[in-house]
């Protein structure tokens, strides 16, 4: 896979693979260097900004192959790029605009079709939501989106055989400038552009409004914040809000809505268990929102369960009290 991100995660999970593994702290950063049977990967953490460098080297050549830049939480920002063994530049990804640029189409036959496809996605939110909300509200993931046909399947930017003929796309979703959440549109186009229902997958498709097109999000993160506080009577416990999908999980193109969530811990169940899988689940009220509106919606009872036993572990995120 020569998507960076892929490579990142894949050498991340294969640790007990690396060989001579080294950290090197410094004034202002940690840089750490693994060596693995592919190559060899260096991550520089700046110390006191939200920003990780990485960096690749195929084959473990003193040629980087691979450059991406990531914030503490993991999540790409800024350019990636990707070299061929020779050291030239066969692909950039602009994180931040949702943009993939190939400066070697030779080495992708294809990259015409995956254009066109991506602009026939663009129109398909520009119809759904409005042109203002594609143009302040969404950023393409390109590490998240894929192309598929009968004997291939990989990211948006390998290289295929032969033609691709179904296409995956993920968006992230804005709330304002700062507020930025991972891929909560998520779609599937066949080789004409046609919307493909998903009936297998909890796929974050698309929201039936009753005006379109849409302004873009009219709830102030701040706001929804100041209302929660009000409401639950609490004023010195820190909260925060984060965007959401929920879905209706159903194979149609109208398949659920975009709520905004501000979760109060209210207590939790510890279930321990020193010799198996232990537990502990914690329960929330969570203030809903409409994004759309800035409306509040409800409060209701939602809990979260992180589950562990030796070398495994599982968390599940906020889900409906049963």
């Amino acid at each position: 896979m020569k998507i960076i991100l892929l490579v990142f995660l894949v050498f991340s999970s294969l640790l007990i693979q690396a060989q001579n593994p080294s950290s090197t702290q410094t004034d202002s950063s940690t840089i750490e260097s693994k060596i693995y049977p592919g190559g060899r990967e260096v991550k520089e953490t700046v110390t006191k900004r939200d920003l990780v460098y990485y960096r690749f080297y195929r084959n473990n050549t003193p040629q980087v192959t691979s450059t991406a830049t990531y914030n503490k939480s993991g999540r790409s920002i800024g350019v990636s790029k990707e070299y061929d063994d020779d050291g030239k530049l066969l692909y950039s990804i602009d994180h931040d605009h949702g943009s993939w640029n190939v400066a070697n189409k030779s080495a992708y036959p294809f990259y015409s079709v995956q254009q066109q496809m991506k602009r026939k996605a663009d129109e398909l939110i520009a119809a759904t939501y409005g042109r203002e909300f594609l143009k302040n509200h969404v950023i393409w993931s390109v590490d998240g989106s894929y192309i598929y046909n009968q004997a291939e399947s990989g990211n948006w930017s390998d290289s295929f055989s032969s033609k691709p003929t179904k296409f995956l796309f993920r968006y992230d979703v804005k709330l304002d400038k700062t507020h930025v959440y991972k891929e909560l549109i998520q779609f599937e186009l066949d080789q004409t552009g046609k919307f493909i229902p998903n009936e297998f997958e909890a796929v974050s498709g698309f929201e039936k409004l009753a005006q379109v097109p849409a302004q873009g999000f009219n709830l102030s993160y701040k706001a929804a914040i100041e209302a929660t506080k009000q409401k639950s009577g609490i004023r010195n416990q820190p909260l925060q809000g984060f965007l959401k999908w929920e879905s209706l999980k159903k194979p149609s193109f109208y398949n659920g809505h975009f709520r905004f969530y501000v979760p109060i811990k209210t207590g939790s169940v510890e279930n321990l268990n020193p010799k198996g899988r232990s537990s502990v689940t914690d329960q929330f009220d969570v203030y809903s929102f409409n994004p759309w509106t800035g409306a509040f919606i409800e409060k209701k009872k939602m809990k979260a369960v992180r589950s562990w036993e030796e070398n495994s572990g599982s968390s599940t995120g906020l889900m409906p009290t049963e």
